[in-house]
């Protein structure tokens, strides 16, 4: 069961899960009566108009993420759309996240990003709910993301998503037009918006510091800092009477609350208290549905996951810390799944990786172990339940998830190392993570296998490829075999960021780089039995540099299998997902198990 953010409401919550087979709109009472509300797509995103009667739904019809809107009605569940032009990307936030408020406070409007206009942009449109009529309320250079209005609804403050170590917030005066740029700074940085209210906006920012850290940001101030650790604070929540952030602590995340709107937000020293939930929480923008909200009645529901169980949403008193746990997802898990514990180890830079390490419990000799590479590369190895990891665990192979450069959660020069930098600095780090896991004395060197999807696809055909004494087996999922194709054929929205990301295609220099960076260029060296999947309508990563690789390695008389998947860039049919890691447990067995 995947879940995708929690959305409360008076009568209960709603979210998005795969029960079904894709992942559509449920809504769950607070005393636990469940329903679907069926949308024709796969949905990525919900939101509640603040009167109640409709849920906002982004929806991916094709999986080629042309998203399209719509809303329901929860009581008939009848959907009505209101932008579903094809070829049109539409954002609601920032993309993949689920953080921001479309809606305005009095219900009139809801504002969302489009690249109707230039596909290679994202513009801020404002809808009149009442009319249909639409605004553009700023007409971008760069991909700019609606967040939140006003208190008053008068203002919208608006997101330039550059990169993901690169925005800047403007306010967007609906009456007059005029634009404000909020945060003036230089080199990059980062801001993270989680409220508006009376106090001003409070957020997430990088601004002058390393990590992030909570700040109010007043019109006509300076940066007001609430909490400033030496870690990443990834989420801040604004409700009726105080401010709430999201600490990380190991494999948990830890909530910190101040008054806020009706008090003192104080400073870095002030007191507050500290609420621990039952497992992770947090994730940038609510990347993964990981991001609590206010209810009306001032509880917190809270997303909260874990290696060993199912996730589960929680309602949490910031009160008293009490928590209540308000699904039964995953009770057909078995119960002997493993939970990590986190590791460090060094590159050969000097640099400190951490990772997730599972071990078999029943080892009795050496075992194999995989190494997972996660997607982004600007993502995180998550302290979840993972069905792959678990399956592969359960089978007497051992896993490490490694946050190599680039990672989140790190600090802003942690996650710009992987910056022009494919295929170098992270090669560095596999190999160390190799070495790592070959100096363990229960785990045997000789059968180590390696695994990635998206970036972590790139990663993993990398190890293969320019790392091929370490692995016995490899999967890689809709990875760029190729980045030079990669590049010319990712997403338009992407272009205006590409070159400081991962290089320039027209610098001759550069192009010589990125060619020797990548999996397919070293093809030939391959050794390990390579499992390859991938989408015929794949708009992230062409599907054809894959299939090349394909070619290549038959003909070389390579040991490779290639699944081709359906619809888009990542698995959204859950039984698909279920038969693909089937397989995938399949190809590690027969060529890991056997000494």
């Amino acid at each position: 069961m995947t879940l995708w953010g929690g959305w409360p409401a008076k009568d209960g919550f709603a979210y998005v899960g795969d029960e079904s087979g894709r992942p559509q709109p449920w809504f769950q009472t607070w005393d636990g009566e469940r329903r679907i509300l069926p949308v024709d797509g796969a949905v990525t995103r919900l939101a509640w108009r603040p009167d109640e009667t409709r849920l906002l739904a982004v929806v991916d019809v094709t999986g080629g993420q042309d998203y399209r809107l719509a809303e329901i009605d929860p009581a008939t569940g009848e959907v009505e759309w209101i932008a579903q032009e094809p070829g049109v990307r539409r954002e609601i936030g920032v993309p993949y996240s689920t953080a921001s408020t479309p809606y305005s406070p009095d219900g009139r409007l809801l504002a969302y990003a489009t690249s109707a206009r230039d596909a290679t942009c994202l513009d801020v449109y404002v809808r009149d709910l009442a009319t249909g009529a639409c605004t553009t309320v700023l007409q971008g250079d760069d991909r700019y993301l609606p967040v939140c209005f006003s208190p008053d609804s008068r203002r919208l403050l608006v997101l330039k998503f550059h990169q993901n170590t690169d925005q800047d917030l403007y306010a967007c005066d609906l009456a007059t037009g005029l634009v404000q740029h909020l945060t003036p700074h230089e080199g990059p940085a980062k801001y993270q918006p989680g409220g508006w209210n009376e106090d001003g906006i409070y957020l997430c920012t990088t601004e002058g510091r390393d990590h992030l850290g909570v700040a109010l940001l007043a019109p006509g101030c300076p940066l007001r800092w609430i909490a400033t650790p030496d870690a990443d604070i990834e989420n801040v929540v604004v409700g009726p009477d105080r401010v709430v952030w999201a600490l990380p602590d190991d494999q948990r995340t830890v909530l910190c609350t101040v008054p806020g709107a009706t008090g003192d937000p104080g400073g870095p020293d002030a007191p507050g208290s500290r609420i621990e939930l039952p497992g992770f929480a947090s994730q940038p923008f609510g990347y993964d549905g990981f991001v609590p909200r206010f209810s009306s009645a001032g509880h917190l529901l809270a997303q909260v996951g874990a290696p060993d169980r199912a996730t589960q949403f929680f309602s949490v008193d910031p009160d008293t810390g009490r928590t209540q746990q308000l699904t039964r997802f995953g009770e057909d898990l078995p119960d002997d799944l493993v939970t990590p514990r986190t590791v460090r180890f060094t590159s050969a830079d000097g640099l400190e990786i951490t990772g997730l390490l599972y071990r078999p419990p029943a080892a009795t000799g050496p075992v194999p172990a995989v190494l997972t590479i996660h997607g982004g590369p600007e993502w995180a190895a998550l302290p979840v339940h993972d069905p792959l990891i678990q399956r592969l665990v359960r089978a007497g192979i051992a896993v490490l998830a490694p946050n190599v450069r680039g990672s989140t959660g790190r600090g802003l020069a942690y996650q710009r190392l992987i910056y022009r930098d494919w295929g170098r600095g992270d090669l560095a780090d596999f190999d160390a993570a190799a070495h790592y896991l070959r100096s363990l004395p229960w785990v045997d060197g000789d059968r180590l296998g390696v695994h990635g999807m998206s970036y972590g696809g790139f990663a993993a055909l990398s190890c293969l490829a320019r790392l091929p004494h370490h692995w016995r087996a490899g999967i890689a999922i809709c990875g760029p075999a190729d980045l030079e194709t990669d590049i010319r054929a990712l997403p338009p929205t992407w272009s205006r960021r590409v070159t400081e990301w991962i290089g320039d295609v027209d610098d001759p220099q550069d192009l010589a780089r990125l060619r020797d960076a990548s999996p397919l260029t070293h093809a030939a060296a391959i050794r390990a039995p390579l499992l390859l999947a991938h989408a015929e309508g794949d708009t992230t990563v062409a599907i054809n540099a894959t299939e090349q690789l394909h070619k290549k390695l038959a003909d070389l008389g390579k040991t490779v299998r290639f699944i081709r998947l359906s619809r888009g860039h990542l698995p959204d049919d859950r039984d698909e997902r279920e038969e693909l890691d089937a397989a995938f447990a399949q190809w590690f067995h027969d060529h890991l198990l056997e000494p």
